[in-house]
């Protein structure tokens, strides 16, 4: 089956991780060239048998980009410390805008960093290629994931990362607003951006927007724009035509259509997105000052703590329509983090046992009673919140889909299109111009 048009992701494996979803618990990709390195060294010599024990105490380095939900993690940390009292981990949260940026500086001075996040693609090739990413392929603990998930992981065949989670990127809404408007949940764009406009005429915000944060902007892009490139405008090969000189933003009918919806959104937002960051867009909603939220489920655990009411009962969270054919606007559900061991450590023991924990049951309950986020480990909890039940029937009918595996192509292109696109917000430049600037920057840059 062609990867592309696969949707990447085993039906059958998401519905069972949603089959429990009840009540709530407490609880991206950088596309940065790597420095060069040695040659990847192999894990497969460890494979049949769980790491030991550190003999002696060491300090495990770990850096992620998950810092949305930095006090989750610490308590998985303490989790993890607490059966492993060998190993202390030494916790280093970054911005998402600013990971890539720092992981490669930090590779390319020697400073070692045992065990990263890094999003699956073409960011995982990058560092493979590079040789800093320890293979996993055959270690005991990736027998704890669905196989069709670690073949849609896998670079050149291999396991260089161990999925940690994944979720919907979706649409939260607030009942009582949609309910007081009489308005039924959107299944169309133009349905979409029709209740936004009774939603703003009614006096209210009808989106939530934290633009601040280039990634929040920058995420909502990187699927409008390669959903409607392969599922409206059947450019299935448009990013391998990318990468190799043979295709043209201003080729691609989807260009137009992204930015156009860009307008959309930034005329129903909230004042000043691009002076508002992701906590202040999260902020807008729970305090029930805007009606809508595109967002992962990240920001459920900040919900429920600054309005309970609103989290328990007042939510609900439906699939983001970006085209007009109801059949095609499929619920999104992407990888988010995945784990790396690098291939320089000086302490892989430590490091095998800190990914055999997260890939254990008791650390895939861990993850999602901490972040607020689905865990990938077979059998792990899937009770999020009461909003994400809304998505059981698309689970349950398989209508699922992740966009993400249309992007074939290493180049950043979206770090650019983000950029270029605030530009036409203020008038600053138009469609075609930022069009034009796009496809300069990627001739200058990727020849």
């Amino acid at each position: 089956m062609n990867k592309k048009l696969s949707f990447g992701l085993s039906f059958a494996l998401m519905t069972a991780l949603l089959s429990a979803c009840g009540g709530g618990n407490d609880g991206g990709s950088a596309s940065q060239t790597p420095p060069a390195s040695g040659s990847n060294s192999s894990a497969t010599e460890s494979a049949s048998a769980p790491a030991a024990e550190p003999s002696e105490p060491v300090t495990l380095s770990f850096m992620h980009f998950k810092s949305d939900v930095t006090d989750g993690i610490a308590k998985i940390i303490e989790q993890f410390e607490a059966e492993n009292p060998n190993i202390t981990v030494d916790v280093q949260p970054v911005k998402y805008d600013d990971y890539g940026t720092l992981l490669k500086t930090k590779l390319a001075s020697g400073d070692i960093v045992d065990v990263f996040t890094l999003n699956a693609g073409s960011t995982t090739k990058l560092y493979h290629d590079g040789g800093y990413l320890e293979d996993l392929t055959d270690l005991e603990f990736m027998k704890n994931f669905d196989p069709g998930v670690l073949a849609e992981q896998a670079t050149d065949g291999r396991n260089y990362i161990m999925p940690l989670n994944a979720g919907p990127i979706a649409v939260f809404y607030n009942k009582k607003i949609f309910a007081d408007l009489g308005l039924d949940i959107p299944t169309t764009y133009d349905a979409l951006m029709e209740s936004a406009q009774k939603i703003k005429e009614a006096g209210k915000t009808p989106f939530a927007l934290g633009w601040k944060d280039g990634w929040t902007l920058g995420m909502w892009l990187s699927r409008d724009f390669p959903s409607n490139t392969v599922l409206i405008d059947g450019q299935t090969d448009f990013f391998d035509k990318l990468e190799t000189g043979q295709a043209k933003f201003a080729d691609n009918p989807a260009a137009h259509t992204v930015i156009s919806h860009a307008l959309d959104l930034f005329k129903f937002g909230n004042k000043d997105q691009l002076g508002v960051d992701y906590n202040g867009a999260v902020d807008l909603f729970a305090r029930e000052e805007a009606a809508m939220m595109y967002m992962g489920t990240w920001p459920l655990g900040d919900i429920r703590k600054k309005n309970p009411e609103l989290y328990e009962s007042g939510m609900g969270y439906f699939p983001y329509p970006f085209s007009n054919d109801p059949s095609l606007n499929k619920l999104e559900f992407n990888p988010d983090a995945s784990l790396a061991v690098n291939s320089n450590s000086e302490n892989k023991e430590a490091a095998f046992k800190f990914l055999a924990f997260m890939a254990s049951k008791a650390g895939g309950d861990a993850w999602v009673e901490n972040t607020n986020t689905l865990s990938y480990v077979k059998g792990a909890s899937a009770d999020i919140a009461p909003a994400v039940t809304e998505l059981q029937p698309y689970f349950d009918n398989g209508h699922l889909y992740n966009s993400q595996v249309f992007i074939t192509t290493t180049i950043d292109w979206n770090t650019q299109f983000t950029q270029y696109v605030q530009k036409v917000f203020f008038n600053k430049a138009t469609p075609e111009d930022i069009i034009k600037d796009l496809d300069d920057w990627v001739a200058k840059n990727h020849k």
